[in-house]
């Protein structure tokens, strides 16, 4: 057997392949150990492992920690699952993702599952709740419960007939449905008209579960992985944000010694010649002593599996973070609070406390309730492409909104935030709410179709986030 022989330059080649395989392994299996862990020691392992990629470890570790490690693809699978308790469950990523549709797999063929999936859309608690007042925007002259009862019927006999249509009506995928419409328009308005209805009450079902959506999103305690060195407690939010204003601090102080003064707030700054020195392994902060201690012996650089993380860039970086003007790093910026909680976050994300934030959805669902039948009248003639909802006008109430919005206040309070009564404190106050979340959407005007690009600090984005979406589901399918 011939041996064949390997020239030099392409044995450094694949040891090199090779070397670049051991790396990346092992920024994996860093990821996958310690993805979710934010003390010093993590991320300078995560920083060294990474190569001093910054922007790729920050933006892999919040993935762990915003979706607790789900991907992206399998969204829809956990938020539709049957086996699915509590939706408040479910991690802060797939809370946000407004737009994700039930997998085809998992749309039911049957009465009982059927009902238990629309029952889900609504409200999914971990409880056995009434679904009545939901069911009661759309119920028309009818019970709530009659209505509820037809609607089911009406679309098993439609999955008896035309398991397509079904499927794309169930699921939310509504574009084949108004094509369906403009057929029938001309060809069979007897038929047309109950395929409007039912697409009209399916909508609303679906926009409940916007409202569901937003509610257990609100509802959540934020997950920051592991703050403290060697911990693994649960940190309440007021007290994680509390230490960030103290880790700000800290690099503050950093910065100002390896930089040789404050001038680094204002633009980028050459350091000092000395770099990390003495000093800093005794000052008073134990992080700083922390960091300065594995810093000192390479003062230039640290070497990890021929990858070097370039010192100077690491503080440039962090200076460069710090000088950022969006929410959270302003909020840093603040004095310690005490005795706010989670609020401190909604009011953050949204500009609002969260009774406020979720009055907002549902005033939107309200809204919906009043205006989809001519959205939909309008989608079947052509006339339109699908829309958000318009801007909201309460100026102009339709008979009955004041009470509706009491009455749907009332139930979201109990199922999702677990409100049986008792003292709130002001922000929670329900007269508090109702005109914060009507200056809100008064402030906001149209949601237009592009705002879920926006900037988590800007004035759309968490309008999109508070909204419900018709219009995404009318352009699908």
């Amino acid at each position: 057997m011939t041996q064949v022989r390997v020239s030099r330059k392409e044995r450094r080649k694949q040891q090199a392949a090779f070397g670049q395989q051991r790396y990346e392994g092992s920024y994996h299996q860093f990821l996958d150990t310690s993805g979710r862990k934010t003390d010093i020691d993590t991320l300078l392992a995560g920083a060294i492992a990474s190569g001093g990629d910054f922007t790729t470890l920050v933006s892999d570790m919040h993935g762990r920690i915003y979706a607790e490690g789900i991907a992206e693809a399998d969204y829809g699978r956990r938020l539709f699952s049957p086996t699915l308790g509590d939706i408040r469950s479910l991690p802060a990523a797939i809370l946000d993702a407004k737009e994700e549709l039930p997998p085809l797999d998992l749309i039911p063929t049957d009465r009982g599952a059927l009902e238990t999936f629309l029952r889900g859309l609504m409200m999914r608690n971990g409880a056995d709740n009434n679904i009545d007042v939901i069911v009661g925007g759309w119920a028309g002259k009818l019970a709530p419960k009659t209505a509820f009862d037809f609607h089911i019927h009406a679309l098993v006999t439609l999955l008896d007939c035309d398991q397509e249509l079904y499927t794309a009506l169930v699921g939310g995928r509504f574009g084949l449905v108004i094509r369906r419409l403009r057929n029938l328009a001309s060809n069979d308005p007897t038929s047309m008209s109950k395929l409007r209805n039912l697409l009209v009450a399916q909508a609303l079902i679906w926009c409940a579960h916007d409202v569901q959506m937003v509610g257990a999103r609100l509802a959540k305690t934020p997950s920051f992985g592991y703050l403290v060195p060697g911990s693994s407690q649960s940190i309440a939010p007021e007290r994680a944000l509390n230490q960030m204003r103290a880790r700000r601090t800290a690099l503050e102080t950093a910065l100002d010694l390896y930089f040789g003064s404050g001038d680094w707030r204002f633009g980028e700054s050459a350091c000092v010649p000395s770099g990390v020195n003495l000093p800093l392994t005794k000052h008073a902060d134990p992080l700083i002593r922390m960091i300065a201690k594995r810093i000192r012996k390479h003062p230039d650089m640290l070497e990890h599996g021929g990858k070097h993380l370039d010192l100077p860039r690491l503080m440039q970086h962090v200076a460069g973070r710090l000088r950022e003007d969006d929410a959270l790093m302003a909020r840093t910026a603040t004095p310690q609070t005490r005795g706010v909680g989670a609020r401190v976050f909604a009011t953050e994300w949204y500009g609002l406390p969260p009774l406020a934030a979720l009055a907002v959805a549902i005033r939107r669902l309200i809204q919906a309730e009043q205006q989809l039948p001519a959205m939909v009248d309008a989608l079947i003639a052509g006339n339109v492409l699908a829309a958000p909802l318009g801007p909201y006008d309460g100026e102009r109430q339709v008979r009955g909104s004041v009470s509706r919005f009491e009455e749907l206040l009332v139930f979201y309070r109990q199922t999702l935030f677990g409100y049986e009564g008792g003292d709130l404190d002001a922000a929670s106050r329900p007269w508090k709410a109702t005109k914060a979340s009507r200056d809100f959407l008064n402030e906001r005007g149209d949601c237009a179709l592009k705002d879920h690009h926006g900037a988590a600090k800007g004035l759309r984005r968490p309008f999109y986030l508070l909204d419900v979406i018709p219009e995404h589901r009318f352009s699908i399918g």
